[in-house]
């Protein structure tokens, strides 16, 4: 394009003086027609030579460029902040304070943005539950179950009535012990902390005294507090008081009977496995009292039990 115009202006330079001889006036003379012509030859001259000193314009990059796939990141959430409801304005004009009241669009751009906030918390909840662990609840109510354990009864002493005596007079007559079992069922209320139970049990064990040997059986009818607390999802500890009846048999080549009250001392822990049922594994510390026919007798008691929820 500057070439071409180049081009033209040079064209027009030629022509000028052929179109300024044929068209100024005739009055002039020839030689001041050829001294005017020569003036404006050089102006034009100069002008010429100022566009091709003129530094030359830049090509235009005409090539499209090559549009590759930018990838679309999704929009951020939005922030899960609860809004607050903005209370009434107050506009303060000199010394006087106007309470401008909310406008009810306000409160209900508030109130729809709390309910989204309240619908959104309640389904990350709902996804939490889905893809928690399934970890059996501990469910309240009524239930029962069997007992078994192991009985480690401390040494202890019978007594003898001597005929004839006056007041009554007994010979005492020690014993060594043996381990024996312990069989029982339970039935109570869960009330969640705190358990209310009944229970039957059955004691067993011999002993020999220097002359003899014994064979100790003992019926216990108990109801028992305890007290629980969890420590995990599954696994509780607890601590409870029992206490009741004992009917103990003594039984060599006399018998040595008595009823009395009985009481134990229960530390342990309890697991669920499902949600019906749990097992327990508790140390009793067993005592009853004494009897005409007995000392006191005093045990170590093992048991592991299961609770079945009815």
């Amino acid at each position: 394009m500057i070439r071409l115009f180049l081009h033209f202006k040079i064209f027009s330079f030629l022509l000028l003086p052929l179109f300024f001889l044929s068209g100024q006036n005739q009055g002039q003379s020839i030689a001041e027609r050829l001294a005017e012509l020569k003036a404006r030859s050089n102006v034009h001259e100069n002008q010429v030579s100022q566009l091709l000193a003129e530094r030359p314009l830049g090509r235009t990059d005409f090539t499209i460029p090559n549009n590759e796939a930018v990838p679309v990141l999704p929009p951020p959430p939005p922030p899960s902040i609860v809004p607050a409801v903005p209370e009434a304005r107050r506009v303060e004009q000199q010394d006087e304070v106007i309470p401008v009241p909310i406008e009810p669009a306000t409160l209900a751009e508030a109130n729809d943005q709390n309910n989204s906030t309240e619908s959104k918390e309640d389904l990350d909840e709902a996804y939490a539950k889905l893809y928690e662990p399934d970890i059996p609840s501990r469910l309240e109510g009524y239930y029962f179950g069997p007992i078994l354990g192991l009985v480690f009864p401390q040494d202890g002493a019978i007594r003898t009535l001597i005929p004839s005596t006056s007041p009554a007079t007994y010979t005492k007559e020690m014993y060594d012990s043996d381990s024996g079992y312990f069989i029982g069922l339970q039935a109570g209320k869960d009330f969640g902390r705190v358990r209310v139970e009944a229970e039957y049990s059955y004691h067993s064990f011999d002993a020999a005294t220097a002359s003899s040997s014994l064979s100790a059986s003992i019926h216990n009818f108990f109801s028992r507090l305890i007290l629980e607390k969890e420590i995990g999802d599954r696994f509780d500890i607890r601590a409870g008081l029992g206490m009741g009846i004992g009917i103990v048999t003594l039984e060599d080549t006399a018998d040595y009977s008595g009823t009395g009250f009985a009481y134990d001392f229960l530390l342990g822990g309890a697991y669920r496995l499902a949600e019906n049922w749990s097992l327990q594994v508790d140390y009793h510390y067993y005592l009853t009292a004494a009897h005409d026919h007995y000392d006191h007798i005093k045990s170590h008691l093992w048991t592991i039990s299961a609770s079945l929820d009815i």
